[in-house]
């Protein structure tokens, strides 16, 4: 293990313990993420969560990008549909539920041959950096009634010296990658499924009460709240988190990392 991963891997870590809001820790990791990238000298990694529609790339979530944001904008709305990685997941099998290719413009003829209007996209974003690189994809688990697949992509890109560098050092990065997927599996969960982290801090704290399994008149006496209040803040909670039952409403705080 290099000197940086063990570095990113204490310090992504750590902050587990030190943040606590989903959307900060995902902030926090990221910038440890890129943090490490430079460390190594790999200076462009796209990475997120996505799903197919209609056969068709959909970005859900753009967690981390160097890319201009005007371009990322494009990119979602006009390019995605068409693009190679995110394509790439319709191989993608419960015997195969990983794959590795190379990207960029190294890899034209290849790409072509998948999608002919893929080597349009590859060539717009090499305007932008995206010459020579590498890509995983992978599937990821759902949850219950779900009806789209979806998955992860992590884009490990630059120029010709970065793309042999990527490729020297990509068990390293795979290792980077998914220790980072790990904690933020439950951002990329909550984004699926609309939720953007709206709860206040008492919808929190009486979720909290709910997980230890206390019912509404408990959690009234034990936050000096009236039953009536509790129940405002259920109704609350119910709706931002687009929940049927209460039961539903605490699964899901687990799955978004909000519990």
């Amino acid at each position: 293990m290099s000197p940086e991963l063990a570095d990113f891997l204490t310090r992504a870590y750590a902050k587990r313990a030190e943040v606590v809001h989903m959307p900060e820790l995902a902030t926090a990791l990221t910038k440890e993420f890129y943090d490490y990238l430079d460390a190594i000298g790999v200076h462009h990694c796209n990475f997120g969560a996505f799903e197919l529609e209609g056969g068709e790339g959909k970005v859900t979530e753009f967690s981390g990008s160097r890319l201009p944001q005007s371009f990322l904008e494009e990119f979602t709305a006009e390019l995605a549909a068409d693009d190679y990685v995110l394509l790439k997941a319709r191989e993608l099998t419960a015997l195969k539920p990983t794959s590795i290719f190379e990207i960029g413009t190294a890899a034209r003829n290849e790409i072509a041959a998948f999608h002919k209007e893929s080597a349009r996209v590859t060539e717009e974003c090499s305007r932008h950096g995206i010459e020579d690189g590498v890509a995983i994809i992978g599937c990821s688990p759902v949850a219950p009634g779900a009806t789209r697949a979806r998955f992860f992509g992590f884009a490990f890109a630059g120029d010709a010296a970065t793309g042999k560098l990527i490729r020297a050092r990509f068990l390293e990065l795979q290792i980077a990658a998914f220790a980072l997927l790990d904690q933020m599996k439950p951002h990329f969960d909550a984004k699926f499924e609309g939720f953007n982290y709206n709860l206040s801090g008492r919808e929190r704290e009486i979720l909290a009460q709910l997980a230890r399994g206390l019912h509404r008149s408990q959690i009234a006496f034990e936050l000096s709240l009236s039953v009536a209040t509790v129940d405002y803040y259920l109704g609350n909670i119910r709706s931002k988190l687009q929940s049927q039952t209460l039961s539903e409403s605490v699964a899901k705080a687990y799955r978004f990392g909000i519990l």
